[in-house]
């Protein structure tokens, strides 16, 4: 599922954070995984999202669902 139709469905997050994979380190490696996007939801938990094509470009996708009732919502 796209970030747009996720967004849409459940609402804006509390906080978004992206971060970089050990795949960006990867010599020659053209592959969509060298970074991620985390929505952060207080109270839900977090969705975390990895673009679906090359060079990090592309559709962001679902990648995981971590159901938290104790998030803060905040990037730490």
């Amino acid at each position: 599922m796209s970030e747009g139709r996720v967004f849409d469905l459940i609402g804006q997050p509390t906080e978004v954070k992206t971060y970089l994979t050990g795949k960006q380190w990867i010599p020659f490696y053209f592959g969509p995984d060298t970074h991620r996007k985390e929505a952060l939801y207080k109270g839900m938990g977090r969705i975390i999202f990895t673009p679906s094509a090359a060079f990090g470009t592309g559709v962001y996708k679902v990648k995981e669902v971590i159901y938290d009732p104790n998030e803060d919502g905040y990037a730490d």
